[in-house]
C-alpha cells in the first residue's frame, strides 16, 4: 500500500514538471526584454549651423583722409621760372598747384604789364582750380616785375575771402627781392595771416624755408 502510494507520488510529481516544462518557451520569451529603437540624431537647431561670413566692408563708409583744408599753391609764371618753384613747394608739402593766368594775353608785355602796374589795374585772370577758397594755406608765387608782383596777383588776392586763411607769398626774380612787393598781400587781405615770403632764385632755399614755417617737407 505505501509502495503504491510513493509511486503515485513521483507520478504526480513528474506530470507537474512536464507541465512547467511545456511552459518556459513562452516564458522565456516574455521575460527577454525587446531591443529599444536606435536613438534618433536631432537635427541642429537654427543657432547651431555655421555662421556666415560677414559682409565686407563698404569702402565709402571707411573714414576719409582728409587734411584740414589742405595747401594750394597757386602761382603766375611768365618764363617757367617760378613754375619750376611752384611744382617743388607742391611735391615737397602735397599741395595743389593752381595756375594765374592773364585772361587776354599781353600785346605788349614790356608796356601793358608796366601800366597795369603803376595804375594799379585789374586784369581779367583765370584759375586753373575753382575751389580756392575751401584751402587753408595758399601760396603766391609771382616774378618780380618793376620791383613790384604783377596785376594779375592783385586780381587774385581781391578775387576771394582769404580770411583767417595763411598767404606764404614767393617769387623769382634776377635782381630784386620779395620784399618791395609784400604790401600788397596786408593791403588786400587784412584778415589773413601772412607768413615770411621768400625769394627763391635758389632751389636749396626753398625746403629749408618751408621748415621754418612749419610746414611739411
Amino acid at each position: 500500500m505505501k509502495r503504491a502510494s510513493l509511486f503515485f507520488s513521483v507520478c504526480l510529481a513528474l506530470a507537474a514538471s512536464l507541465a512547467l516544462a511545456g511552459c518556459a518557451p513562452g516564458g522565456a520569451a516574455s521575460a527577454t526584454a525587446s531591443p529599444s529603437p536606435a536613438p534618433q540624431t536631432a537635427a541642429p537647431a537654427a543657432d547651431e549651423t555655421a555662421p556666415s561670413p560677414s559682409p565686407a566692408a563698404d569702402p565709402a563708409s571707411s573714414p576719409e583722409d582728409a587734411a584740414g583744408g589742405g595747401i594750394l599753391v597757386a602761382y603766375f609764371s611768365n618764363t617757367g621760372n617760378t613754375e619750376e618753384v611752384a611744382q617743388q613747394i607742391a611735391g615737397l608739402t602735397g599741395g595743389t598747384l593752381a595756375e594765374i593766368q592773364r585772361a587776354e594775353p599781353y600785346g605788349d608785355l614790356r608796356q601793358e604789364a608796366e601800366a597795369e602796374i603803376q595804375n594799379g589795374e585789374r586784369p581779367a585772370i583765370t584759375v586753373s582750380v575753382d575751389d580756392v577758397e575751401d584751402y587753408d594755406t595758399i601760396f603766391v608765387g609771382y616774378p618780380i616785375w618793376w620791383d613790384e608782383a604783377p596785376a594779375m596777383i592783385a586780381t587774385f588776392l581781391e578775387s576771394y575771402d582769404f580770411s583767417g586763411k595763411t598767404l606764404v607769398p614767393f617769387c623769382t626774380s634776377a635782381s630784386d627781392s620779395i620784399d618791395n612787393s609784400l604790401h600788397i598781400f596786408s593791403e588786400l587781405c587784412p584778415d589773413a595771416a601772412i607768413a615770411q615770403g621768400l625769394t627763391a632764385n635758389d632751389p636749396d632755399d626753398v625746403e629749408p624755408w618751408l621748415q621754418g614755417l612749419g610746414l611739411p617737407a
